[in-house]
């Protein structure tokens, strides 16, 4: 480990650590997951700069076997988040993601990627704007592990098997990684996800975040783009997500 570290941080979460002193987790640029001890007790100027979801200038320093926490200067607050409960859970959902995947394995696009999602995120003022910001970062995070879906093309998806154009949708299928038409798939593909999402997630697919980032979800695919995508990201992770236990008729 590096004896001093400045990087650019995201407290992800806070526990505490004996009397006075918090284990405090941070998504940082360089270094991924990151642990660092707060010491002190609440009336301490730190404590109130290392908060959840708080973004800044993160200064450690390595002693006794740890990192120790010297300074945090914050730079983006994100206070809609105490104040949404789908906010909150969705912020939990991207955190939980990078840590499970260690950051798929390249920290500074993770870094990019969690931090747009949750600046995006805090600015949203209408709920299907947020929860259609949930399913691009999602999306874009399976991109990054490259565990998206196949055959995704421009204007929507063909059949991973026949490569018939699924106009009206296809049921995904697990060992294809793609999805199939109703004549290939037969039975025993529970994951529906209509025309209308499959040429959503192509388009978000096809231009710059920036550009996707006003689109909002067909209503009539949010819920088959969100069982998709938590179905996938589960997968990925390797195991249950608490954050979608716990944010279950929210998420």
């Amino acid at each position: 480990m590096q004896r001093n570290l400045v990087t650019l941080a995201t407290v992800i979460s806070i526990k505490p650590s004996g009397e006075n002193n918090a284990s405090v987790c941070f998504l940082t640029k360089e270094e991924g997951v990151v642990y660092g001890i707060l010491y002190g007790g609440r009336k301490s100027r730190l404590r109130s700069l290392v908060s959840t979801w708080n973004t800044g200038i993160l200064y450690l320093s390595f002693s006794k076997g740890s990192y120790k926490i010297s300074d945090f200067d914050v730079k983006e607050y994100h206070p809609s988040f105490r104040e949404n409960i789908f906010k909150s859970c969705a912020a939990s959902l991207a955190a939980e993601v990078a840590l499970k995947t260690k950051c798929a394995g390249n920290s500074e696009v993770c870094w990019a990627l969690v931090n747009g999602f949750l600046h995006g995120l805090d600015v949203c003022q209408a709920q299907d704007a947020a929860v259609s910001g949930l399913i691009r970062f999602l999306w874009r995070y399976l991109e990054l592990l490259g565990l998206q879906p196949v055959h995704v093309l421009g204007g929507g998806a063909a059949c991973a098997r026949c490569g018939e154009l699924l106009y009206t949708g296809g049921f995904y299928a697990q060992h294809e990684n793609g999805f199939l038409c109703s004549n290939c798939a037969k039975s025993g593909y529970p994951v529906f996800v209509g025309g209308e999402g499959l040429r959503y997630l192509s388009f978000i697919s096809s231009v710059s975040p920036a550009e996707a980032a006003s689109s909002v979800v067909p209503a009539d695919s949010v819920d088959q783009l969100k069982n998709l995508l938590y179905f996938l990201i589960e997968n990925a992770c390797d195991s249950v997500l608490l954050s979608l236990k716990t944010g279950a008729g929210v998420l």
